[in-house]
């Protein structure tokens, strides 16, 4: 089966799970403190510096053809609302924890441990996938409004510091709308759907014993990287439409 099969057969399992109520909520639970709460550090080091860059640049960019600094951090609050912020939640979620879905459930596709539930009447599908689906989609929305702020608030400094921009003047709101809350909501969601998705089903196709194994988790990582980049675009140009 190849791998857009899978993953349509998984996602389309796990929503019919997620809506007859068949999930444990105590793993949604488990999963959830593992991709989020355990993905807090790794998000929020990695956004702010990115922050930090975004800013510094900006600002250099700036000084260098005008010095006026009024809108750095109105561009720079609405570009980390509906850009940065979702998409790198999105990438590192699928670095660290798409990973270890692949590892995980590959591990369990090539000692017959999926077969094995299969044959006791048990849905490996509603047990792993649609837990992991529900939790993640949690864990990249909270990941992204976190981010979020890290970014916005190292870019606050390093405006402060380095360009002399006041806090009240670079915590203006005046380019974030509606539009672009929903915009970053929804991207968070998509991402967080999409890189269990892909890494479960790459995880399903496992093969081979170990070296299987770590196919499967560097083809998730790929895929589901490469899956974030596209929705992003997708997202990004479906909501310019007109």
């Amino acid at each position: 089966m190849t791998l857009a099969r899978t993953m349509t057969a998984l996602l389309s399992q796990a929503i019919w799970a997620l809506l007859r109520g068949r999930i444990s909520l105590s793993e949604v639970l488990r999963q959830t403190h593992e991709a989020g709460v355990q993905s807090i550090l790794f998000v929020s080091v990695t956004l702010g510096f990115v922050g930090i860059i975004g800013v510094y640049q900006t600002a250099s960019q700036m000084a260098a053809i005008l010095p006026e600094y009024s809108v750095l951090g109105a561009g720079a609050i609405q570009m980390a609302v509906r850009e940065t912020a979702p998409i790198m939640a999105g990438l590192l979620l699928g670095i660290r924890v798409g990973t270890g879905y692949a590892a995980q459930l590959g591990t369990m596709q090539v000692t017959d441990q999926l077969d094995a539930m299969k044959m006791s009447s048990v849905d490996p599908v509603e047990l792993l996938v649609a837990p992991r689906i529900l939790a993640s989609m949690i864990a990249c929305l909270g990941l992204g409004v976190i981010g979020a702020v890290v970014g916005i608030t190292c870019g606050m400094v390093v405006a402060y510091t380095g360009f002399s921009v006041l806090p009240d003047t670079f915590l203006s709101l005046r380019f974030v709308r509606m539009h672009d809350l929903t915009m970053g909501v929804t991207k968070c969601l998509v991402f967080g759907l999409a890189v269990p998705v892909v890494s479960c089903a790459c995880g399903f196709l496992a093969r081979g014993g170990a070296e299987g194994v770590g196919k499967a988790t560097t083809r998730a990582v790929v895929v589901s990287s490469l899956t974030v980049i596209l929705f992003d675009a997708f997202i990004s140009i479906l909501w310019e439409v007109p």
